[in-house]
């Protein structure tokens, strides 16, 4: 650095206009101009006078010495007194945060308690799912039902209505029913007494779409009743529906033949559940 940017950086670092320094120095703008452009140099009574403006030596000035670093300052010390406060102030905050803590677990607690104690209603004829479906796949119509040569899946969809909000379709039980195979095909040609007897099923859902599939392998005309099993993501309260989905066969009389399979879903079925919940929901007397 040369010594005319030296002093254009120590004028600009005073925050001093060219003119301000020449009435400081006794000399013209127009000689702090020449100063600063290197055009000219100061004579040594106005080095002098440069360096004391700027706190420095002559040396330092023109820059063939070099600054003398100014020790950093010690920190000051705290009082004793000082300490002993801030340190009693830190330690009751400490015990306000340990017990706003806890009183914060002990409310949790006190309103699981109060969800979990909530009592339980009957709901008859509202809707508690926006959603219901049943898709069937794997099954031609037209064999005779006993031959079992078909798997039929059963993909429910269940979605509950917003008053269930935080509640999610945990499974299905799904009950199913046999048929007696025709009596012709039995030992000794003799019928059976009755059908046999059914056989319960249970189905994990999806738990972001509700959905799960029943397989009836070698599907030999049975039928299927199948309930909801819903609970609270929060609580893990549970409830259990009243039928959601029936399905059915069709067989022709005269040839056995599987000619259709019909399902039923009723998005409003009988079930036990929370008071609020009930409270909240429409209700269908009152629906125009």
């Amino acid at each position: 650095m040369t010594l005319g940017q030296r002093i254009q950086e120590l004028r600009k670092g005073l925050g001093l206009s060219q003119e301000e320094l020449g009435e400081r120095m006794g000399v013209s703008r127009q000689a702090i101009s020449k100063w600063e452009g290197d055009q000219t140099i100061p004579e040594l009574d106005n080095l002098i006078a440069l360096s004391r403006l700027f706190g420095l030596t002559v040396g330092q000035l023109l820059g063939v010495e070099q600054p003398v670093p100014t020790p950093p300052a010690a920190p000051a010390k705290m009082p004793r007194r000082m300490k002993l406060l801030m340190s009693g102030m830190g330690a009751v905050l400490a015990v306000l945060s340990v017990m706003t803590g806890l009183l914060w677990s002990q409310l949790q607690a006190l309103d699981r308690r109060t969800v979990l104690d909530e009592a339980y209603v009957n709901c008859y004829n509202k809707e508690l799912f926006q959603t219901a479906e049943c898709q069937l796949s794997g099954v031609d119509y037209g064999s005779p039902w006993y031959e079992g040569g078909q798997d039929l899946a059963l993909e429910f969809t269940l979605r509950p209505v917003q008053q269930f909000k935080g509640w999610s379709v945990l499974g299905y039980t799904a009950e199913i029913q046999g048929r007696a195979a025709p009596w012709w095909l039995e030992p000794g040609g003799q019928p059976e007494d009755g059908d046999p007897p059914p056989r319960t099923e249970h189905l994990a859902a999806d738990p972001k779409t509700g959905k799960a599939v029943l397989t009836l392998s070698g599907y030999r005309g049975e039928s299927a009743t199948v309930w909801a099993i819903l609970r609270e993501d929060s609580t893990g309260r549970k409830l259990e529906t009243g039928v959601v989905f029936t399905a059915t066969p069709e067989i022709e009389p005269s040839t056995l033949a599987l000619t259709a399979i019909h399902v039923e879903a009723d998005p409003a079925p009988d079930a036990l559940i929370p008071k609020s919940i009930a409270l909240a929901l429409p209700d269908p007397r009152f629906e125009k």
